[in-house]
C-alpha cells in the first residue's frame, strides 16, 4: 500500500492549478487568470455540473480544496463552506484567498479516509479529482455517506478509463515508449499522470468499477466529461488538433465514450 505521507508530500509542493498563470503568485491578477482558465479553458462544464450557485445557506464540504477555486464559487453562491485537504499548503492558500475575497469559510487539514466530522453534518459534499489519489477510495465514500445529512448529495469526480487517462498513458507511454516492459500498468499510469508526473498513486475507473466502488449506495448519475489533451486544450492552454477534427469529435459525441472524467452524483 502507498504511504499516505508520500502522497501528502507530493501534493504539498504541487498544488493543482498553480501553473495556470505566470503572473505574480498570490495576486488578484494571478487568481483571476487561474479562475478564468479553470472555467473557460479546461472545465467549462464545471460551474453547472458542480451546482456552485444553487446551494445557498446549505452546509457544503469540499474534500481536497487545492488552491480553493471551487469552494470560493460555493461561498459566492451563498453556501456555508467547509474545506479540508491533506496538505498544510493548500489550507494556508485557501484561507488567504477567502480573506482576499472577504468571504468566510472553515478550513483544516484532514484525511478523507477518516473525516473528523459528526454524522449527518452536510447538505452537499463535493470532491473533484481527489479520491483516485488516495489508497482506500471505498473508505472515503463511506465517510462521505456518513457525514451527509439524510437526502444530502455528493458530487464526485474520478478519472475515467478514457482517452487521456488510459489510452494515451498506457498505449503511447506504456507500449510505444516501452514503459510496460519495465513496470506494471499501475506504475505506468502513476508515472505519467498529473502535470509534473510521477504521482504516488493515480487510479482510473470504468463505469462498471465505479458501480462496484459505490456498492449499495447507488449513484443517481455517472457521466463522462472532457476529452482533454489534443481534443481540448493542452496544459498550456493551446488547441492541439485542427478545428474539423474537434468538430467531428463533438458531433460524434465521443466525450460520452472517451471522456477523461467521471462525474458521479449520489443522494444519501
Amino acid at each position: 500500500m502507498i504511504n499516505k505521507e508520500t502522497i501528502k508530500n507530493y501534493w504539498n509542493t504541487r498544488l493543482p492549478q498553480r501553473w495556470y498563470s505566470d503572473k505574480e503568485y498570490g495576486t488578484k491578477e494571478y487568481w483571476k487568470e487561474v479562475t478564468d482558465k479553470r472555467y473557460n479553458t479546461y472545465y467549462s462544464y464545471l460551474p453547472k455540473v458542480a451546482e456552485f450557485y444553487i446551494h445557498n445557506k446549505e452546509k457544503v464540504l469540499e474534500i481536497g480544496v487545492g488552491v480553493g477555486t471551487d469552494c470560493l464559487q460555493y461561498a459566492k453562491g451563498g453556501a456555508i463552506v467547509t474545506g479540508i485537504d491533506l496538505t498544510d499548503n493548500a489550507i494556508t492558500t485557501v484561507k488567504k484567498r477567502f480573506e482576499q475575497n472577504k468571504l468566510t469559510g472553515e478550513f483544516k487539514v484532514d484525511d478523507a479516509e477518516n473525516l473528523s466530522f459528526d454524522d449527518n453534518t452536510f447538505d452537499l459534499v463535493y470532491c473533484f479529482g481527489v479520491l483516485h489519489h488516495t489508497p482506500d477510495t471505498k473508505k472515503c465514500l463511506k465517510e462521505i455517506r456518513r457525514v451527509l445529512k439524510p437526502n444530502g448529495k455528493a458530487i464526485i469526480m474520478l478519472y475515467a478509463k478514457g482517452w487521456k487517462h488510459y489510452v494515451i498513458r498506457l498505449f503511447y507511454n506504456g507500449l510505444l515508449r516501452g514503459q510496460l516492459f519495465k513496470m506494471s500498468k499501475q506504475e505506468v499510469i502513476n508515472k505519467n499522470s498529473e502535470v509534473e508526473g510521477n504521482s504516488p498513486l493515480t487510479k482510473v475507473y470504468s463505469k462498471k468499477q465505479i458501480k462496484k466502488l459505490f456498492g449499495d449506495w447507488k449513484p443517481n448519475s455517472i457521466k463522462r466529461y472532457r476529452m482533454g489533451a489534443f481534443f481540448d486544450y493542452s496544459h498550456y492552454g493551446r488547441r492541439m488538433l485542427p478545428r474539423p477534427i474537434r468538430w467531428l469529435a463533438k458531433k460524434l459525441k465521443l466525450e460520452k465514450i472517451f471522456g477523461e472524467n467521471w462525474i458521479i452524483k449520489v443522494v444519501k
